[in-house]
């Protein structure tokens, strides 16, 4: 399963958004869908949905119409009706109620999906046309077209229409199925170091973890790469991010997996040496202050510990100790945790 397979037929949101499609063709009059401007694999979209709406009758077919900016009435009558019915129009007639009285036309067999419409005006345009084409329609009886009408926007209306507003859980979800598909150890900090990097970006998140191990190793750079020679499956290019933001990104996925990881790794070895570190209490934190419960070392505590000639760490516990340690100062310090010390602490 690819990419655009997982996005459209796994992930929650998008199973909605086609369900909800067919529900409102059932009922036979037409609606708005609301799109984002960026929709991830927007081809499988397509092909998703013309199979789905064809099996809901056998008498109708999907028909994709590009948006001109001219009268809807007009682009309707010229593409999608044969000769005779153009001719038999008379100059001066409401194109919807002429298209809507019409009873045996090839028209009314069709989901009309009208696809490009750029601005509000067009949009309330094609829905005015939708609306009376429906009515006249209704009155003649019979089988009539279905106008779906798309339009791409970061803002929807709320005003009955289908909407289609994928969250960074709907990311999430995503980007752990495809980690999971790859040969690597870390498939949750992939995922997650994917999501932050791509600032939620689907398709670029699922680009990201395809790199597997170079991504891993230099997430800044790689990411730097399809940022700058990449671009969408439907050929538009990635949102720019500036190389802060990029470190941000980073550090916010690591913060999240790792920061939580040490925390942890902390907890476990308190519970498991705690009558032993009972004896060596209290201990001197950096600010001078006395730690008298063990539940209150932090790693740079315990690292101080094993220094100390009266106690007996081994070189294992040693090395877990300053490894934790100094992952924790790094990321405290808004600095990058490299991937051999990533790769050691989810290791352990």
């Amino acid at each position: 399963m690819n990419h655009a397979q997982i996005w459209w037929r796994q992930v929650g949101s998008s199973l909605r958004l086609c369900q909800a499609v067919v529900h409102r063709a059932c009922a036979e009059t037409s609606f708005v869908l609301y799109l984002p401007r960026s929709l991830p694999w927007q081809d499988e979209f397509y092909d998703i949905m013309k199979d789905r709406l064809s099996s809901l009758r056998g008498d109708r077919t999907v028909n994709f119409l590009d948006c001109t900016g001219e009268d809807p009435g007009r682009q309707v009558l010229q593409e999608l009706c044969a000769e005779d019915v153009r001719t038999r129009y008379w100059p001066g007639q409401s194109y919807a109620d002429y298209l809507g009285g019409q009873t045996d036309i090839t028209l009314n067999q069709m989901y009309v999906w009208v696809r490009g419409i750029r601005t509000a005006g067009q949009l309330e345009s094609w829905r005015t046309f939708a609306a009376r084409y429906d009515g006249a329609a209704r009155a003649a009886g019979g089988l009539h077209a279905l106008f779906l009408l798309e339009y791409r926007t970061d803002h929807p209306r709320a005003d009955g229409g289908v909407v289609y507003t994928p969250s960074g859980a709907d990311c999430q979800v995503f980007c752990l199925e495809v980690a999971a598909l790859q040969p690597c150890p870390s498939a949750d900090y992939l995922a997650c170091l994917a999501q932050s990097v791509s600032g939620g970006d689907p398709e670029l998140s699922g680009a990201l973890i395809r790199q597997g191990d170079p991504f891993l190793q230099e997430p800044e750079a790689c990411a730097r790469r399809l940022l700058d020679g990449g671009c969408s499956d439907s050929g538009q290019p990635f949102a720019p991010a500036g190389d802060e933001t990029l470190h941000l990104r980073v550090w916010r996925a690591q913060i999240m997996v790792l920061f939580a990881r040490v925390e942890e790794k902390r907890l476990e070895y308190i519970r498991a040496n705690l009558d032993r570190l009972s004896g060596w209490m209290p201990v001197q934190a950096e600010n001078g202050a006395l730690i008298r419960d063990p539940w209150d070392l932090e790693f740079g505590n315990l690292f101080f510990l094993t220094r100390r000639d009266d106690t007996d760490f081994t070189r294992q516990e040693t090395e877990m100790i300053r490894l934790c340690r100094d992952v924790r100062n790094l990321l405290a310090h808004n600095e990058l945790v490299p991937y051999d010390k990533v790769s050691l602490l989810l290791s352990e």
